[in-house]
């Protein structure tokens, strides 16, 4: 049963921190939500939470549907639609958009002027495909590959989880034998999707704020014939350009954005001002040496065996140069109510044959690849963080001592 007089002890901290915050920070935004979920999971019952789960499923549904079939699209920014017009335009039943549309609208998505009429609100509007939209598609995808891992696992070996080429995800499409970019990559409607709410995320997700940046002015202003930040299979260039804004000029030095050609050759013109863009597969050896900074952000989670990148990066790298990795750190143990964000995530990235880690599943990839740990630097708040590797200190004096001889 529900804990009425904790739930009212959580209520009480809540009311505190809300009249105590008037413009919250996303730090603070966090902490604000972790109080008011606390609230909620102190007053349910088994059955509510059980009836939760149920619902969510079914919200996640519905908007999959009404994203995928366009219907969303074909509302009216402004009026209204009646169910019989929309079910029309998007070619299914009237019957099925009335009852997605009642899951939704009960969720406070669309408003509802008069029965069976519907009109966007802000809420819904955030949810069309160029917005958020993409992101219900993205996590219903890969929870088709959450919701094969029975038959996968009865069918498929331990090592088998392991084979970038036989991931849950690309079981699930009928399509092993495919890494999961090449199936990602092989679908022209998926792809641009997926890029593009990938930025959305990033706009959410903290980049700014952990490692101190403005320490390395004097370096790169010293050295700058040396690239400032090489950003490993960085996407569109969303941490360089956020980066730029903190450090215009970028100290003189060089922004170099590395992604696949899927990703490198969609960028126009003036999507990347001041970086300089290059295709470049991290599987292969890295051809920028000496930065000062290399950089990977919500990368090497995409893999189970990360240690061949690193040790591409590390060989590139000189006697002083950073490799910094910006990803979430699992926590070694599992905080009751705390922040999902991190394991929702983790379970989205095994279908694809990646995880998210812990500072000791860290160490043990950096160990292997003749890196070391130097700090790892937090916002102190979520699971987002920014670690900083170098070359091991016994290889740099071994290589130092090669070159004085």
């Amino acid at each position: 049963m529900g804990d009425n007089a904790a739930a009212l002890k959580a209520a009480e901290a809540l009311v505190t921190a809300l009249k105590n915050t008037s413009s919250p920070s996303p730090t603070q935004h966090l902490e604000l939500l972790k109080l008011s979920n606390s609230v909620t999971t102190l007053l349910e019952t088994p059955y509510d939470i059980g009836t939760k789960f149920v619902e969510i499923l079914g919200l996640s549904g519905a908007l999959y549907t009404l994203v995928k079939t366009g219907a969303i699209e074909e509302v009216p920014s402004f009026g209204s639609i009646t169910a019989e017009d929309l079910a029309t335009a998007v070619n299914i039943p009237t019957t099925a958009i009335k009852r997605l549309m009642r899951m939704a609208l009960v969720n406070g998505i669309f408003t509802e002027p008069s029965p069976s009429v519907y009109a966007h609100n802000p809420l819904s509007q955030s949810f069309r495909l160029s917005a958020l939209g993409g992101l219900i598609l993205i996590s219903v995808e890969h929870n088709k590959a959450t919701v094969a891992l029975p038959d996968y696992f009865k069918s498929h070996t331990s090592s088998d989880f392991f084979d970038l080429k036989k991931s849950p995800y690309a079981f699930s499409r009928s399509q092993e034998g495919k890494t999961y970019y090449e199936v990602l990559d092989a679908d022209v409607e998926y792809r641009p999707v997926w890029n593009a709410i990938l930025s959305v995320m990033d706009k959410n997700m903290p980049i700014l704020g952990m490692f101190p940046w403005e320490t390395l002015k004097e370096q790169v202003e010293k050295e700058p014939e040396r690239p400032f930040v090489v950003d490993i299979g960085g996407g569109r260039g969303q941490a360089l350009l956020k980066l730029q804004e903190e450090i215009p000029g970028a100290f003189g030095g060089r922004l170099i954005l590395q992604d696949l050609e899927a990703v490198i050759g969609t960028l126009g013109d003036g999507d990347t001002p001041g970086i300089e863009g290059m295709v470049y597969n991290a599987f292969e050896e890295q051809p920028v040496k000496n930065a000062h900074v290399y950089f990977m952000r919500r990368f090497l989670h995409d893999f189970y065996n990360g240690i061949e990148f690193l040790k591409n990066t590390a060989k590139a790298m000189g006697p002083d140069s950073r490799l910094i990795i910006c990803d979430m750190l699992v926590p070694e143990k599992v905080e009751v109510y705390g922040s999902q964000e991190v394991y929702w995530l983790d379970l989205n990235l095994m279908a694809m044959s990646g995880q998210e880690r812990t500072l000791s599943e860290f160490n043990e990839i950096f160990d292997a690849a003749g890196l070391e740990l130097v700090k790892v630097y937090s916002l102190g708040v979520g699971a987002t963080v920014q670690l900083e590797a170098r070359l091991e200190r016994l290889r740099v004096r071994t290589e130092h001592n090669k070159s004085s001889i």
